[in-house]
């Protein structure tokens, strides 16, 4: 049985006050509340420069992808540990 390739992955995230951010891409993500009820609003701050590194290492069809999975976990990591 092999290990899963994204094992781990919390790791990888520094949360910081209102920020989340990932130590490979560099990706930061930056929450505030949204105009409803208990919801957060998570916007890439750099997603431009982010998804531009992304496509030249791995190509341009995997990149949508990719960012969602990031931000995804951002929201996650976020919510873990500010509770």
């Amino acid at each position: 049985m092999t290990a899963h390739p994204n094992r781990g992955w919390r790791g990888r995230w520094v949360v910081s006050g209102d920020e989340a951010r990932h130590g490979p891409s560099g990706l930061v993500v930056r929450f505030a509340p949204a105009i409803d009820a208990d919801a957060l609003d998570g916007e890439a701050v750099n997603g431009h420069e982010v998804a531009r590194a992304l496509a030249e290492r791995h190509g341009q069809g995997e990149v949508a992808r990719m960012l969602a999975r990031l931000m995804r976990e951002a929201g996650d990591v976020w919510r873990e540990r500010r509770q």
